[in-house]
């Protein structure tokens, strides 16, 4: 990884998007196997994986704020600020994706192509959007769920995955709302008030 990757995410703010995006992933996999398939409900479109590939069928929808994502069971793209930011479910690591050369449908991270990482203010400001607009979808989704299904269902889907989840199932929407705002902490400048003018 190059060097400006730490700055665009901490570490620990990346550890911490992993661990939700990879039991929100877990949860929503068990959604979409529902016999409502909740994805659908919700309003996303699907493309199916064909019979005989590998990989995972793609869910594309809305973001909040404006932009679209796609959805897989490895990661999502956002296309926001005039960028297409992938955000992985292992490394939760935005990089830059040249959607003009992907060759669609995809169902696999590798039908993507080459991503590089954010490297001008631009970029970067534009992956720090797509991580905040997912992270808000993500909450917002975890909450319609629990409304419409009851949050016997959520202790259902983790159960089924014999890993305790990062936080306790009910705090997961809240957990990504608190990550969202930590990225648009790390987006806004800093203001270093022990050079401000003393006042008279």
């Amino acid at each position: 990884m190059g060097a400006s990757l730490p700055q665009l995410l901490p570490p620990d703010v990346r550890r911490e998007g992993e661990r939700l995006f990879d039991v929100s992933m877990w949860c929503i996999g068990r959604d979409v196997s529902h016999v409502d398939n909740l994805l659908l409900r919700r309003g996303l479109t699907r493309e199916r994986i064909p019979a005989g590939q590998q990989g995972t069928s793609a869910y594309s929808g809305a973001l909040p704020g404006g932009g679209a994502f796609t959805l897989w069971g490895f990661g999502a793209l956002c296309r926001v600020c005039g960028e297409t930011v992938y955000v992985p479910r292992d490394g939760f690591s935005p990089s830059l994706v040249d959607e003009g050369r992907v060759v669609w449908p995809v169902f696999h991270a590798a039908g993507l192509g080459a991503a590089r990482e954010p490297v001008t203010p631009g970029e970067c400001s534009a992956a720090h959007t797509a991580v905040v607009a997912l992270a808000g979808w993500l909450a917002g989704y975890e909450e319609w769920v629990v409304e419409v299904m009851g949050m016997g269902w959520r202790h259902e889907c983790v159960a089924a995955r014999r890993k305790a989840p990062p936080v306790p199932v009910e705090k997961l929407a809240v957990a990504w709302r608190e990550l969202a705002g930590r990225v648009e902490a790390l987006a806004r400048p800093v203001v270093d008030e022990s050079f401000a003018p003393v006042g008279a």
